[in-house]
This record gives C-alpha cells, sequence and structure tokens, in this order.
C-alpha cells in the first residue's frame, strides 16, 4: 500500500512468506524512489536459529538455538530434568522461554512454547506447578503469582481434556 506521502506500507501475511513480501516491498520503494536498482542479498540470508544440520531432539525446534538449551541444560544438572514422563520437554525450557522468549504466563510456556497443553492436556496439568515455580524463580514472582497462574492455567486446561 502506497500512501499520498509515499510511505509504502506491508500489511498483513505469513512468516513463511515475510521474506520475499520484504524483498517485494523494498523493490516496489527502490522504483517510487528512484533509486539505484541493486538486487537483494537477503535471498541467501539465513535467519536466527538457522542450523544446517537437522536436530533428531524435540529441541530441534529452537534451531541453533537448542544447543544452548543443552548446554544450560549441562551446566545445571536441574535444568535437563523432563518435566513429564508423558512429554520431551526440560526445565531448562521454561528458562529459555522466560529469558529468551519473553514468556510470562504459564500458559504461554505450557501452550505456546512447548506446545504441551495441546498435546497432552493432562500432562500439561500435572506439570504446571513445577513449571510454575521454575518461572517464579526466574522472574522473581510470589507465591501469590504462582497460585493465580496455576488457576487461570488449570481452568484454561480444563477445556482441553478428554472424556
Amino acid at each position: 500500500m502506497v500512501a499520498p506521502s509515499g510511505l509504502v506500507s506491508l500489511i498483513g501475511g505469513k512468516w513463511t512468506t515475510s521474506r520475499l513480501m520484504a524483498e517485494d516491498t523494498v523493490n516496489h520503494a527502490i522504483t517510487l524512489g528512484e533509486l539505484p536498482d541493486v538486487p537483494s542479498k537477503t535471498h541467501d540470508l539465513k535467519i536466527h536459529g538457522y542450523k544446517q544440520e537437522e536436530s533428531l531432539t524435540s529441541l530441534g525446534v529452537y534451531g541453533s538455538d537448542g544447543d544452548i538449551i543443552l548446554a544450560m541444560a549441562a551446566a545445571d544438572k536441574r535444568l535437563g530434568v523432563q518435566l513429564h514422563p508423558a512429554l520431551p520437554y526440560i526445565a531448562a525450557e521454561v528458562i529459555w522461554g522466560v529469558r529468551e522468549e519473553m514468556a510470562r504466563t504459564l500458559d504461554d510456556i505450557l501452550s505456546r512454547r512447548t506446545r504441551a497443553l495441546f498435546l497432552n492436556a493432562r500432562a500439561a496439568i500435572e506439570m504446571a506447578p513445577a513449571v510454575a515455580a521454575l518461572m517464579a524463580q526466574e522472574l522473581g514472582a510470589s507465591q501469590d503469582w504462582i497460585d493465580h497462574q496455576l488457576r487461570e492455567f488449570n481452568d484454561l486446561a480444563a477445556k482441553y481434556l478428554l472424556p
């Protein structure tokens, strides 16, 4: 979209098409601004987390950051603990989510960071107290915060339980 002022705006789209949309937008701005037409260099740039070899572990979703999460778990054995036997997630993923991905709620960790709620709601409910405690320690939050997070999450998670 081009405003009367000449401002070029890009609205909408998906993560998977963002690079192409950005390139198209810059090319359009080059044309409108009558700037030198230089080929885009973004096609070969790797995004954060790029890892050439595919990981066969559950940490593969983190790309190259998976190595950092493994190092956190190696440095502190408590962070290598699996949070529930039915799911592959470890405590270091919670700490990573809080420190590096701005996760601030139990729902955020158990739904969007690990996907535990969607994969196994009962397991997510069972691991919620341990996850809340890890988050609270990292965030400097109180027992009241933990209790509130557990109430909110359990109310939400109940809707995902199969009969």
